[in-house]
């Protein structure tokens, strides 16, 4: 299938951090090779833990403090990652249980969130969008906006989710020295521990009719325009 412009990769993701955690290794071998990456932030991150370790709720943990360093640990791990283009929407964090706050992403209508994020697609013009899957009440959401945006615009010739062990495996061995380097960005969360030398996604939506399994994501796209410097 043939596109114009350069490979494009559009990640949609519910908190700062997750770009790392979920999809680090892959956006980080795209960008590498050139690919333009785009990450949507959805929120604050106001209910993740203080730099203190302090937990929502507790003494220390102040929510416009927390949100305001991790946007900040956010971009250096885009910076990190090689990404192109970071966009925040800036919704509220949801929290993990109990009430969701006023302004919370859950309290958004679906149609609503993905209006803006359909806006995005359409200035970005991704050929793959990717999005990450768990049962925390902010990630389906994001799924719900990912897809209703996609099938808004009508413009991704593909969907993935993360998966466990999907129908795509992505090799991130070349890359793993920068998904390291982006998850300490985050450290306030203390993130740490190994990982795999692979990322697994799910193919939710594909219309080039690529084989599967797969081992790209662009598998089954062409562009036009040429890729960007790699790195």
């Amino acid at each position: 299938m043939q596109f114009d412009g350069p490979r494009t990769l559009l990640a949609v993701h519910a908190h700062p951090g997750d770009e790392s955690t979920t999809t680090g290794g892959m956006l980080a071998r795209y960008a590498r090779q050139g690919a333009r990456t785009v990450v949507v932030t959805c929120t604050n991150g106001e209910f993740d833990d203080a730099l203190s370790g302090a937990t929502p709720g507790e003494v220390g943990h102040h929510p416009k403090a927390v949100a305001a360093h991790r946007r900040a640990e956010l971009h250096a791990a885009c910076d990190a990652l090689g990404i192109s283009d970071l966009e925040l929407l800036g919704y509220h964090d949801s929290g993990h249980v109990g009430e969701v706050p006023q302004g919370g992403l859950c309290t958004i209508p679906v149609e609503t969130a993905a209006g803006r994020l359909a806006a995005l697609v359409e200035h970005y013009q991704p050929q793959v969008v990717v999005t990450h899957y768990s049962s925390h009440r902010d990630h389906m959401h994001v799924i719900r906006m990912a897809k209703l945006a996609v099938y808004r615009t009508g413009i991704p010739a593909k969907l993935y989710l993360t998966a466990k062990d999907g129908s795509t495996t992505i090799d991130i061995s070349e890359v793993v020295d920068v998904k390291r380097q982006a998850l300490r960005c985050h450290a306030s969360q203390q993130v740490h521990g190994a990982f795999g030398l692979e990322e697994h996604y799910f193919r939710a939506l594909d219309t080039t009719d690529a084989p599967l399994p797969e081992n790209d994501l662009f598998a089954g796209i062409t562009t036009s325009g040429p890729d960007l410097p790699r790195w």
